[in-house]
């Protein structure tokens, strides 16, 4: 699922009879029907990603079968592809400005590439395992990536390939991220279930903060203190970056379907999750932004369903595993 514009939301959805995936738009509002605006496929092999363009015209998508493609949003027609853009399958994409984009593969080497030539710039392998995640940060020209091999790497992008900063390597897998705190703290999820939080430039030190039953699988920031977490226990977990603490569950997919995406739309009044129950869920959010707490009733949740056919430092511990009932409930 990439970020939402505010009108439009991508997923990629699984054909089961034909075993083909392919790469749906979805127009959506508050107060209307959404509505299907195109679907199409562009490979013969999974989706495994799609981001914006900072102008919301082109959707860039990636692809099992190592190539790169860029879709016109309004319509879904395919605009120019890379093939085999990787020497492996790419994992994961991000974009970094109107021109650069990173791409990260199955073998952890990642690339930079200039969209105004569809040439890659800079390549970088640090890690040994797959790419989980990807996130920019454009104040220090600085891209973060981790990995199944349980490190984060830091690359700052106007300098040579040998200045890369690693983390020590953890023994766990790090699938999720996010940057928080004006950019002075990164967080990153877990296959255990634990948070790992890093303080800018201090990467040889990391805390632990233990409470999630299960994976990590998606962070989505929501602003510079919150962060919402989804797990593959299907359940949206709201969390405080400082202190550290679990505030409540925001949404719920289902015990057997864990969740794998989360957006928050420009305007922060929906959240938007998907996962293997097929669906796109949107979660009102809105009175997290706003001093005054709103009555539980004003909860609303939008769905899309999705056709078939078509131990360590500072360690803290905090359980979260609970009834699966909803935060809002708590604010009656």
């Amino acid at each position: 699922m990439a970020k939402f514009n505010g009108t439009y939301i991508i997923c990629m959805t699984q054909r089961i009879l034909y075993t083909a995936y392919k790469t749906k738009s979805w127009k959506y509002a508050a107060d209307s029907r959404n509505t299907l605006g195109w679907s199409t496929q562009v490979s013969k092999k999974s989706c495994r990603g799609v981001e914006f363009t900072p102008d919301g015209a082109h959707l860039l998508s990636i692809s099992r079968d190592k190539s790169i493609q860029a879709l016109d949003v309004a319509t879904g027609r395919l605009l120019y592809k890379l093939p085999k853009a990787h020497k492996y399958a790419i994992n994961k994409i991000c974009k970094l400005d109107s021109h650069l984009t990173a791409t990260g593969d199955d073998e952890g080497i990642i690339k930079l590439w200039d969209m105004r030539t569809c040439k890659a710039t800079q390549e970088y392998k640090v890690h040994e395992d797959f790419i989980a995640d990807m996130e920019y940060c454009q104040d220090r020209s600085a891209l973060l990536a981790t990995g199944g091999d349980g490190l984060l790497s830091i690359f700052d992008t106007r300098k040579s390939t040998d200045k890369i900063k690693v983390s020590e390597a953890l023994d766990d897998e790090l699938l999720s991220m996010a940057v928080v705190e004006d950019g002075n703290k990164i967080i990153a999820g877990s296959q255990s279930g634990a948070l790992y939080t890093w303080d800018w430039n201090r990467w040889d030190t990391n805390r632990k903060w233990l409470g999630h039953p299960n994976s990590v699988d998606a962070i989505c920031k929501l602003d510079e203190q919150f962060i919402c977490t989804g797990g593959s226990d299907g359940l949206l977990r709201l969390i405080s970056v400082q202190p550290y603490k679990f505030e409540g569950i925001l949404g719920d997919h289902g015990q057997d379907f864990p969740v794998e995406s989360i957006r928050v739309d420009h305007h922060q009044s929906y959240l938007a999750s998907c996962g293997h129950d097929l669906q796109l869920k949107f979660w009102n959010v809105q009175f997290l932004f706003e001093q005054e707490q709103q009555d539980s009733s004003t909860m609303k949740r939008k769905v899309i369903q999705i056709d078939d056919d078509d131990e360590d430092n500072d360690t803290k511990r905090h359980d979260t595993k609970r009834t699966r009932e909803s935060f809002f409930h708590e604010l009656s």
